[in-house]
């Protein structure tokens, strides 16, 4: 009875973590969309393109380490349930400890993107926008 409360609760820290990530998705997103749309046009400037530039690289290195990691965790899931812990709970458990290391890489990276786009800017001094 116990492993399954412990299951219900990390379902539960599961889907909280999941909305986090979503609005953290959702953050990034609409903070990198103008700009994606200037880097594409060409009225970017070197920031844009080079934003443009990690926003792809990223996804490649979460994707190979989550990869990575998913493959490890797979890896002792099955010894685990070589060494007898079949229970369906159990099972269960090893199956989100599984999802939960090969998406650690991407809600990292999420979350850590949104924290950088969204913070506030300092405001360009009147005297720079004249000169430009």
């Amino acid at each position: 009875m116990i492993d399954f409360l412990d299951l219900q609760f990390r379902l539960w820290r599961t889907w909280l973590e999941f909305v986090d990530v979503y609005f953290a998705t959702v953050a990034t997103i609409s903070a990198r969309l103008p700009i994606v749309a200037q880097a594409a046009t060409g009225f970017g400037d070197h920031d844009a393109r080079r934003e443009a530039q990690t926003m792809v690289t990223e996804k490649w290195r979460a994707a190979a380490a989550g990869a990575e990691a998913g493959a490890l965790e797979t890896a002792k899931a099955a010894l685990k349930v070589m060494t007898g812990q079949t229970h369906p709970v159990a099972v269960a458990g090893h199956m989100m400890d599984v999802a939960a290391a090969a998406t650690r890489p991407a809600r990292r990276k999420v979350r850590a993107n949104a924290r950088r786009l969204t913070r506030p800017r300092p405001a360009q001094s009147p005297g720079r926008d004249a000169e430009s």
